[in-house]
């Protein structure tokens, strides 16, 4: 093969370097080692790259054989407590079947037995009945007792912020703008409808045994709860315990979270059904 072409190529390319000027020469030295500069910090780069690729690796592989153990041992574990559970149930068996046995050579009625049983039972089931319905009357009448505290308080507060318009915190009667403050501070959620609030200002005596029904309107836990099939049954209607014929009646909002709540009490049939015909005119809020 006639390699003269190359070497003329190559001779020329020298030639023609020398024949550059000294400031073009500078210009490809400089090129020539910002070449040699990119590269080596290329080179580094795919090295720093290859290295953290390993390490990832190394880790990725670490943490699977980690799942890999944590995974055995919670089989084991699994594995184990099936183990023990079986080994119970074979114990009860055992047991039970001892038992039976002994029940059998005793010569004992089994329904005699499971009779009394259930007496005693009977029995304990009537007694906690009781005890749990002592207990709700005393938690009620506990509740009462936190509401009135709270008007106490709340009549304090009054005092200390105006003292010339408060009222006596030994119960003196509360007026109408002062109830509804009470309202809007311990009810916020509550919208007292009509002349509700008249009510409340007419009965002090049952103010705290009011706002406790309030509240259970709002906690699910009304006493008596019906819907009012005059009202389409868009209101529900319960009762105020130990005020005999209060009603509240109440339906939720809509459009913002709450109640609206219409405090009545039921003076005749007549007033009652007109209590009726007034909700069903008013709308949800």
């Amino acid at each position: 093969m006639d390699f003269s072409f190359f070497w003329g190529l190559g001779l020329g390319g020298i030639g023609l370097f020398f024949a550059l000027r000294p400031f073009q020469k500078q210009e490809i030295l400089k090129l020539k080692k910002s070449f040699a500069a990119q590269q080596e910090a290329y080179e580094a780069q795919l090295q720093l790259q290859a290295q953290t690729y390993d390490g990832e690796i190394t880790t990725q592989a670490q943490n699977f054989q980690q799942a890999i153990a944590n995974l055995e041992q919670r089989l084991q574990r699994e594995m184990q407590a099936q183990v023990d559970l079986e080994k119970k149930l074979h114990q009860a068996q055992a047991l039970n079947r001892a038992n039976q046995t002994k029940l059998r050579e005793n010569n004992r009625d089994i329904d005699e037995i499971l009779e009394s049983l259930a007496a005693s039972q009977r029995d304990v089931v009537k007694a906690k009945e009781a005890e749990i319905s002592q207990l709700q009357a005393q938690l009620q009448d506990y509740a009462v007792d936190l509401e009135q505290q709270k008007i106490l308080l709340f009549n304090l507060q009054q005092q200390a912020q105006a003292p010339e318009t408060a009222t006596d915190p030994k119960g003196d009667r509360l007026n109408l703008e002062q109830i509804q403050a009470l309202v809007n501070a311990l009810l916020p959620e509550i919208t007292l409808l009509r002349d509700s609030l008249q009510i409340l200002a007419e009965q002090p005596e049952n103010l705290a045994t009011l706002i406790k029904a309030l509240k259970d309107i709002l906690d699910g836990q009304t006493h008596g709860a019906k819907k009012v099939r005059a009202t389409d049954n868009k209101w529900t209607e319960c009762r105020v315990p130990h005020i005999n014929l209060m009603r509240l009646y109440y339906q939720k909002c809509r459009k913002k979270s709450g109640y609206q709540v219409l405090i009545s009490p039921k003076k005749n049939q007549k007033s009652q059904d007109q209590d009726y015909e007034w909700l069903k005119s008013q709308s949800p809020c």
